[in-house]
């Protein structure tokens, strides 16, 4: 089972050769743990450090920010059911 996060690059087409997957991804679950309500800004920042010379930054940052936003639901349908 993939994590949301791996799930929302495959979705929004983020990644292309692989190289700089594994930076992004930890680098965005390291912000989303820290900050679950980030603004487009802040993924952009996070994610400063890694290079990826496939894709466009557009197509990650969108799948960081969907990821946020799926999570966040999720931990509040998790909260209504207790």
């Amino acid at each position: 089972m993939l994590h949301t996060l791996q799930r929302k690059f495959l979705e929004h087409a983020s990644l292309q050769c692989g190289i700089c997957t594994p930076g992004f991804l930890m680098a965005a679950k390291s912000l989303l743990d820290h900050n679950p309500k980030p603004t487009e800004p802040e993924v952009r920042y996070a994610l400063a450090g890694n290079l990826c010379r496939c894709t466009g930054y557009d197509k990650i940052v969108k799948a960081v920010l969907d990821s946020a936003a799926e999570i966040r639901s999720q931990g509040e349908g998790k909260a209504a059911a207790r």
